[in-house]
């Protein structure tokens, strides 16, 4: 029941935020936290056992744009009131932009060490989703459909998916070539619970310059599968609701790869492909499609005489065009199973080694969804200043923004361990310039700690 619960909190606040990713970039290189290995399968950590504390294993959210930033929007002027500024919000904005968030919660995770290999299990749910929008509808409302936007086709190809979904997987990694070469695999088995996938959307607006009457047209494919029952029951109120999600049949699988190689005593390359996988959707599956995408509405707007005489029936007005678009786009209805990737990351890394708790890093991150790369660059310093404290402090550019400054601490107590990282603290302080939020937190029980060079053999090695 709990489980249930919490499922339908998380899809909530995906919705709630109306918002794809996967940073970790000041996690990647924390070698003193078990959970680095979600990121890059041949690290390890400075523990040979350790199991996170069930139910806060880890936490994780990310938000991000790629585009606009708050002070292109809003200021405050010298009264201290709110002012928006429309036509600065326009320029600031691309072609197409996107709003993504990623929100994950680990329910179990735990590993050990055997001689050269590295095992670890993990069962978590996670939710991916991505709004995108386009420039021309901003610019629909901010300049109108007059002056440069007569004639012009205007595609408002708004985009929403959404993903959420059990993950279930084991990590393997190993050591060769006298501990220089660590090479690691894991597997996910992914379970699907709800998916909203946005095809294509296009929907073409057009102001004839003669006299001004407008066209549009449409070409749109979304594919949904919910707990809802909508074969039998649609969306309607008191519809059958499935909560067992562990017995739909939206199955899927990923893999993520991962390699570490000691070049020289104190630099250590590294490599990662992560989420490299799909779902394919079968359960209370629903198509929308255009019926004719070649088929256009045209429209002349509303009656100046209804809005101004005695009785204004701008109620039937509004209804004649909604009646014509609907007419003329109508969207068909199917039930056809269908498949969805996942956002997948790529990590590349290099770390220069000062003594074996201290080092220096450089890493480049691809995150690569809808035929886009979304890159981003990161320094840092990650060090274990004692037997207690355990500290990464970066610098990245993300999504074009150069205001991410993060922070990632591990606190020991014994086998008990408490972690924070966030990939953009300093975006808190200076929010009108960020675009980026990257947090996580959870709690570990490690066991047999020992200062390492991460992500090779384990064993303590005097460096230089």
């Amino acid at each position: 029941m709990l489980k249930r619960i919490f499922t339908l909190q998380i899809i909530a606040l995906g919705f709630v935020l109306s918002v794809n990713a996967q940073h970790n970039l000041t996690m990647y290189n924390m070698h003193t936290l078990p959970q680095r290995i979600q990121v890059n399968p041949a690290s390890v950590p400075d523990s040979r056992f350790f199991i996170s504390m069930p139910g806060f294993a880890s936490i994780h959210m990310l938000y991000n744009n790629d585009g606009f930033k708050l002070k292109n929007l809003v200021s405050v002027d010298d009264s201290n009131r709110l002012v928006v500024h429309p036509l600065s919000f326009y320029n600031a904005l691309k072609k197409d932009n996107r709003l993504g968030m990623d929100v994950s919660y680990d329910i179990l995770n735990f590993g050990f060490k055997m001689r050269k290999s590295y095992f670890t299990v993990c069962l978590g749910e996670k939710i991916k989703s991505q709004f995108s929008f386009p420039k021309d509808f901003m610019g629909l409302f901010i300049i109108g459909n007059g002056g440069q936007n007569l004639g012009k086709d205007m595609n408002f190809n708004f985009g929403f998916d959404m993903m959420a979904y059990n993950d279930l997987s084991a990590t393997y990694s190993r050591s060769f070539l006298k501990d220089k070469l660590r090479l690691g695999v894991k597997g996910s088995y992914l379970n699907g619970i709800l998916n909203v996938n946005t095809e294509k959307s296009d929907l073409i607006f057009n102001t004839h310059p003669d006299d001004f009457h407008y066209t549009v047209q449409s070409n749109i494919k979304v594919n949904t599968s919910s707990i809802l029952d909508t074969l039998n029951t649609g969306f309607k109120p008191g519809g059958n609701i499935d909560f067992n999600v562990l017995k739909n049949k939206n199955r899927g699988m990923a893999m993520s790869f991962g390699a570490t190689y000691q070049l020289i005593p104190k630099i250590v390359l590294s490599a990662s492909i992560v989420d490299l996988g799909y779902i394919d959707w079968k359960d209370n599956v629903q198509n929308y499609e255009t019926e004719n995408p070649s088929r256009k509405a045209e429209f002349y707007g509303l009656k100046m005489q209804d809005l101004f005489n005695d009785n204004p029936n701008t109620d039937s007005s509004f209804k004649a065009i909604v009646d014509t678009l609907t007419s003329k786009l109508k969207l068909k209805s199917t039930h056809n199973s269908y498949r969805t990737t996942l956002p997948t990351s790529i990590y590349l890394g290099g770390n220069f080694w000062i003594t074996k708790r201290h080092n220096f890093g450089v890493l480049f991150y691809g995150n690569y969804f809808q035929k886009k790369l979304n890159p981003a660059i990161t320094l840092s310093y990650n060090g274990k200043l004692t037997k207690v404290l355990g500290i990464s402090v970066s610098y990245s550019m993300i999504n074009k923004s150069f205001v991410n400054g993060g922070v990632g601490l591990t606190l020991n107590g014994g086998p008990f361990q408490y972690y924070l990282v966030a990939d953009n603290v300093l975006g808190m302080i200076k929010y009108k310039n960020a675009n980026t939020v990257d947090f996580r937190t959870g709690i570990n029980f490690t066991f047999r700690r020992k200062d390492k060079q991460a992500g090779l053999s384990g064993k303590s090695k005097k460096l230089g």
